[in-house]
């Protein structure tokens, strides 16, 4: 994700994660979601860029639309997984290193429960 804060004039561009994708649907407004948060908190622009594409980046690996919007224990979960992977690459764990300020220390383990979508499943 590339971006250019109007106010500022600062440019912060940020990689994907790469994921397998099961459903698509809601990954954009996920994306906003993300990005309005770290913009309400007053985070820098790299770091909401990354914060956007991470909950978007979860919210595909779900079926189910809203359904699969990532709450902050999943979003724990996923930087305590990551950080534990010995071949992570170094530059994407100092990426992210602005989760230790928000997250708690310990998180439940993946995968979360969700709810159950009542229409949409694959057959």
């Amino acid at each position: 994700a590339y971006a250019v804060d109007g106010r500022t004039g600062v440019a912060a561009a940020v990689p994907a994660i790469e994921v397998e994708a099961l459903d698509p649907t809601g990954a954009g407004d996920v994306f906003v979601a993300g990005f309005v948060t770290g913009t309400l908190a007053d985070w820098p622009l790299a770091d909401r860029l990354a914060f956007a594409g991470l909950t978007a980046a979860l919210s595909v690996q779900e079926f189910g639309g809203s359904l699969s919007a990532p709450g902050w224990a999943e979003v724990a979960a996923w930087w305590q997984l990551i950080r534990t992977c010995a071949s992570q690459d170094p530059a994407a764990l100092e990426r992210y290193a602005f989760l230790d300020d928000l997250l708690p220390t310990t998180a439940r383990a993946w995968p979360l429960r969700r709810a159950v979508p009542t229409i949409g499943f694959r057959q």
